[in-house]
């Protein structure tokens, strides 16, 4: 959607013109239905895409000296556990500890790459996201304190939610 904002007149077709023409072949409930799963897809994918990433701990670092890639691969992204039937539409988000690794493993060997490196003791430290931390983690917006880095005390930084969430528990601890 933001390539559609960006770009109006290049991607009005495939916003405007696919429905409308789904609506007169097939009829207004049928356009109804093919415009609500867009919107689901859309929702869901910008979720996903959002726990990729802002799930606590976060990996963050000082400097470039003490940044490290395969820290930074099994620290600073998550592994998201999916379900079967959903698995199958979920184009390997789950493994995005994988994609960080290495991208070029193709989507279609990430699932293999994982229970190879599950049986190998590879993913001990990736940071698995069940259910409901990833509830949580959807309301992470900003840090805590502004801080990006560990603080002079050696405290890591932290995702934080807005206050109406944190006080209604919506905040990953």
């Amino acid at each position: 959607f933001v390539f559609f904002i960006n770009k109006p007149l290049r991607h009005a077709p495939m916003r405007f013109l696919l429905p409308a023409l789904v609506w007169l072949a097939l009829g207004q409930h049928t356009a109804m239905m093919y415009m609500a799963a867009g919107w689901l897809a859309g929702v869901l994918g910008v979720a996903c895409f959002h726990l990729q990433h802002h799930c606590n701990a976060p990996y963050r670092v000082a400097g470039p000296a003490e940044r490290s890639s395969l820290d930074a691969a099994l620290l600073g992204s998550t592994r998201l556990p999916v379900a079967f039937p959903l698995s199958l539409f979920s184009m390997g988000i789950e493994y995005h500890h994988i994609h960080h690794f290495d991208v070029r493993v193709p989507g279609y060997r990430l699932q293999r790459c994982d229970e190879e490196g599950q049986a190998l003791g590879l993913w001990g430290r990736v940071n698995t996201v069940g259910p409901l931390r990833a509830l949580k983690s959807l309301f992470h917006t900003q840090f805590e304190g502004g801080r990006k880095a560990e603080d002079a005390q050696g405290k890591p930084p932290r995702f934080v939610s807005f206050w109406p969430y944190s006080a209604l528990g919506l905040q990953d601890a």
